[in-house]
């Protein structure tokens, strides 16, 4: 039992070092109230105890705060491998593509370009860290595999996520990995 939380607990306003002093005096009788200075009764230790175990979690709070847990791990993790980018067959052989933020918006910019027929062949598109020319259909390949990219994560996530609606358990909720 942590002595100072139950007693907050029981006394939401009062103020440690002024109101109340935990001690110990490493005797091996363990921490104890050695100032207590509210006009309300010191309380006693098993007023304390109860307190201390009314203030712990129930089963159900403790799973739902994993499954929170969990639920922003995933979250995380989803947009980190989104966001790390993809790789592309566009030119006929394999490149890796940026996917940041700002490369998704310039993709999908460039696309509205083509679509509109203000765009110039060939398009520079920087592949495998080096500006590549690519042609209209390559870039639309492109476009397609960083699509195809996000979407399959994104799948991934819900399907996690609905994995983890379903989990009864701590070992359910670790068990879901990404």
């Amino acid at each position: 039992m942590n002595i100072p939380q139950a007693i907050m607990h029981l006394h939401p306003q009062a103020n440690p070092l002024a109101d109340f002093i935990v001690q110990d005096d490493s005797d091996g009788n363990g921490p104890y109230i050695a100032k207590w200075n509210l006009e309300s009764p010191e309380p006693t230790p098993e007023q304390l105890q109860s307190a201390w175990e009314a203030m712990q979690p129930t089963p159900e709070q403790v799973l739902s705060h994993s499954k929170q847990s969990k639920t922003e791990e995933l979250n995380s993790k989803c947009n980190t491998t989104i966001l790390s980018g993809f790789k592309s067959k566009a030119l006929g052989s394999e490149h890796t593509y940026d996917y940041d933020y700002e490369a998704q918006t310039n993709l999908n910019s460039t696309l509205n370009a083509i679509a509109a027929g203000i765009a110039t062949e060939p398009i520079l598109w920087k592949a495998s860290g080096m500006p590549q020319p690519h042609s209209f259909e390559q870039f639309k390949t492109l476009n397609a595999d960083g699509l195809a990219h996000k979407n399959v994560n994104i799948s991934k996530y819900w399907e996690l996520k609905t994995a983890l609606s379903e989990a009864q358990t701590e070992e359910e909720i670790s068990s879901i990995t990404w």
